[in-house]
């Protein structure tokens, strides 16, 4: 025991001896109060290091000796603590360096005084941008990290749209100034939460960066919590919000017991921690400080990381301490000064200004410190190469990385890494463990081009088809029954062009009902949709018109039986004009204007909120000129009055006794259903077109669609019903409308007993008299004869009757005998 204390005496002694030997180098510490709210930690750390350094005889001819601490308000350029430096920097002993600063605000102040009393003063608490063109050491790294944390995290997860809340300070506007230019963001700038607190949440926003002081963050907070629970702003979805806030705020930060918001009164400071805490849920920190790479690796400071927050936080030993704390960087600020002043001893004496020579040589320095690796750039700002990202967890009855609790706890753990701009997850993290789910959307609206809805495409396919079959079936009884007399009396060859333009028009219904992305493929659907519209229409009831036109022209002529009808090529000709017209029409009208294909924003689907209640924007793919409407109302005008053309023939020519000449009940019905169903389209092209893609298609393919059903059908299937019940057209030139009913073949037989009549006549009859009788109208009382306009437009088409009595004669339907006429 004696040998002991007497071992420990003489260490004593000869330490006090070298310490006595060595020259002292004071230096201050200023740290500000209340920002640094671990500044008692890091008053401990200064003082340990420079115990470590005088103990571990790292400086062979100096003592760094802490001489005065200098505690400092948080304000820039306050005239009570600029006296308060000046009276630290001059007292005695002359100090040649300042530890520290404290926040920003108190950091600028001081940085300028230092300069001129010739202090080096060397920060470890702030990272204010502004700094980064002073004279200051900082073994912190400056707040520009912030922005590359930010701008990877949010390539990484597809953010293309963030908030930044920033608190009325310039340690927090020089970094929004940095990251507005970095990302696409937006901004509000407050001061207090007082009166500001409704503007500051865009709408179409969901990823917040909380650029502020943890008390006021945790205001903006309780806000939106309220807002929440209260569902008065259904225009915000607060629950579904990414909060990101600062890593370095302390731990618990959001509970009032570790921020203490008293001074407050108003409604934004009443939240319960456990309000708050909901709402931080999967939201993020981002952290810039460096960080051990081992904890219980060897350092160049003497002790390991480990060894050094247990001297420091006790029993503590969290990961927070590494996150939150300004112990680690206020211990190798010191370090950094001994490495500095070593390199600096042989140049002492010679008169150098020692203050730039420690400058430059600290500018130099490469060690390991208790927070990491530590150098610095050019501007004495610590280099921090590898960031840190973490997310607010909750855990409840859950495993997450082997991580599990049965009662549940909410903790800030690191859930990544971000290094040379790319973010990375550690260990077991994902975007699963990380979110949950998805990853949450930036608010920013969904865009995407719509097509035509399937159902809606299968819908007028099958229509579109089975009337092109339809089409198909009414050509095909047209060339079976090419020569019997009901056919060749409806004008087969004319028949042919109103199904082909009636099957135009069902194939551009096809047209109509697809859409694609490709703004190619739309180009040519589109052009081919419109030519095959227009061409099948005018095809369709052009010849309709001129059909109708040759009836009236044979029954209204009043030398009908010497002026000979139009004939099939002549009526060919006049619809082949209005092609023409439409053919060049559609030509120039294409030519003038610029007829391609353009995006269209779909109001249908656009505004409606998507199952993250983010609005969507769609668009589609359309073909359509500058001026198009002005192009198609002119066509629709243009189409319109061949519709009236006919339509007027059509009542002129209702009177006509021949029931399979007489179209007038069905082309006028036809005339009405396609006007109205016109006027729609119209309507439906100015209301519709270019906003609402499927109600447009919808809409104009069954106008359309009606047209091409309404022609075949009333065109066609009357012809087929008189085929169905006269198969030998035996009855056509009667003026019943209807060829069944016992009315009707009364008449027949009487008619058959009158021709039978007649032949019997005329074996005793002379020529003279057979003329005489011929001139004559037959005097049957209940089916008067045909008139000579309505004979005279089948002689060129029609074979009458041959009387058995005379094979070589022809007689007319009124009893009139033709002598060689074929």
């Amino acid at each position: 025991m004696f040998r002991y204390c007497l071992q420990t005496a003489i260490l004593l002694y000869v330490t006090a001896i070298s310490y006595a030997a060595k020259s002292p180098f004071y230096f201050g510490h200023v740290y500000t109060i209340p920002y640094s709210s671990n500044a008692t930690e890091a008053l401990a750390a200064v003082q340990l290091a420079s115990d470590t350094i005088n103990n571990i005889s790292l400086l062979s001819n100096y003592n760094v000796i802490l001489t005065s601490t200098l505690k400092a308000q948080c304000q820039k350029s306050v005239k009570s603590q600029l006296d308060a430096f000046i009276a630290f920097a001059t007292a005695s002993p002359t100090k040649l360096t300042a530890i520290g600063g404290g926040c920003p605000a108190a950091t600028e102040s001081t940085a300028a005084l230092s300069s001129y009393f010739n202090l080096l003063q060397i920060s470890y608490d702030t990272g204010a941008i502004s700094l980064s063109n002073t004279n200051v050491i900082r073994t912190y790294p400056s707040d520009k990290r912030l922005i590359d944390i930010i701008t990877s995290v949010a390539k990484y997860y597809g953010w293309k749209k963030i908030h930044l809340i920033t608190q009325d300070e310039a340690v927090f506007t020089d970094v929004s100034v940095l990251m507005k230019q970095a990302v696409n963001s937006s901004e509000a700038i407050i001061q207090s939460i007082d009166t500001q607190i409704s503007d500051i949440f865009p709408v179409e926003t969901r990823i917040f960066v909380l650029n502020m002081y943890p008390l006021i963050a945790r205001r903006v907070l309780c806000y939106a919590a309220q807002q929440n629970a209260a569902g008065l702003d259904p225009s915000h979805y607060y629950v579904q919000y990414v909060w990101i806030t600062l890593g370095w705020y302390p731990q618990q930060w959001w509970t009032r017991a570790v921020t203490p918001d008293s001074q407050y009164t108003d409604t934004f400071s009443v939240c319960s921690d456990a309000a708050l805490q909901a709402m931080l849920h999967w939201s993020l920190a981002i952290n810039h400080r460096p960080q051990p790479l081992d904890t219980t690796g060897k350092t160049d400071v003497n002790y390991t990381s480990a060894q050094f927050q247990k001297l420091i936080a006790g029993s503590n030993t969290s990961d927070y301490f590494f996150q939150t704390s300004i112990a680690p960087f206020a211990y190798d600020a010191v370090f950094a000064l001994a490495f500095a002043l070593n390199n600096t001893i042989g140049n002492i004496s010679n008169g150098a200004n020692l203050t730039a020579y420690l400058r430059t040589k600290m500018l130099k320095l490469n060690f390991t410190g208790v927070s990491g690796p530590v150098t610095f750039d050019s501007n004495g700002t610590r280099i921090q190469t590898s960031l840190q990202v973490l997310t607010y967890r909750n855990y409840v009855g859950s495993v997450i990385c082997g991580t599990a609790s049965s009662t549940g706890y909410f903790e800030r753990v690191a859930i990544g890494t971000v290094s040379n701009g790319e973010f990375k997850y550690i260990s077991c993290e994902s975007n699963q463990t990380v979110w949950g789910s998805l990853v949450p959307p930036d608010g920013s609206r969904t865009t995407g081009l719509t097509v035509v809805a399937l159902p809606l495409f299968i819908f007028y396919a099958i229509l579109t088809s089975l009337g092109i079959l339809f089409a198909l079936f009414c050509a095909l009884f047209n060339i079976i029954n090419h020569n019997h007399k009901i056919v060749r009396l409806t004008s087969p060859n004319l028949n042919y062009v109103i199904i082909l333009g009636v099957s135009l028009m069902l194939f551009s219904i096809y047209l109509y009902s697809i859409s694609s992305s490709n703004f190619t493929v739309q180009t040519i659907v589109g052009k081919i949709r419109l030519w095959t519209q227009a061409v099948g229409f005018s095809l369709c009831f052009g010849m309709i018109l001129a059909k109708v036109w040759r009836v009236f022209h044979i029954f209204h002529n009043p030398s009908a039986t010497k002026k000979t009808p139009p004939k099939d090529w002549q009526l060919f000709l006049f619809v082949m004009v209005l092609v023409a017209i439409d053919i060049i029409y559609l030509i120039v009208a294409q030519l003038l204007d610029d007829y391609s294909a353009k995006k269209s924003l779909d109001l249908e689907t656009s505004n409606a909120r998507d199952e993250n209640y983010v609005l969507t924007t769609n668009y589609y793919v359309e073909i359509r000129g500058n001026k198009e409407k002005i192009w198609k109302t002119l066509l629709y005008v243009f189409k319109a009055l061949v519709q009236g053309i006919a339509f007027g023939l059509a009542i002129a020519t209702r009177k006509v006794h021949i029931r399979v000449l007489n179209d007038a009940k069905e082309i006028s019905a036809i005339i009405y259903t396609t006007t109205v169903l016109l006027l729609i389209s119209v309507v439906g092209l100015f209301v519709l077109s270019g906003k609402y893609l499927n109600a447009f298609a919808g809409v104009f393919s069954m106008c359309l669609m009606i047209v091409c059903y309404v022609v075949l059908s009333f065109l066609f299937i009357p012809k087929m019903w008189i085929f169905y019940k006269d198969p030998k057209g035996e009855s056509i030139f009667e003026r019943s409308n209807s060829v069944s009913g016992s009315g009707d073949q009364n008449d027949s037989i009487k008619l058959k007993k009158m021709e039978k009549r007649v032949k019997e006549l005329e074996a005793s009859l002379t020529e003279h008299e057979k003329n005489k009788i011929n001139r004559k109208p037959s005097n049957s009382p209940s089916t008067p004869p045909a008139s000579p306009k309505e004979k005279a437009v089948f002689e060129d088409e029609i074979k009458m009757p041959e009387l058995p009595s005379s094979p070589t004669k022809k007689v007319s339907f009124a009893g009139e005998e033709e002598a060689g006429h074929n």
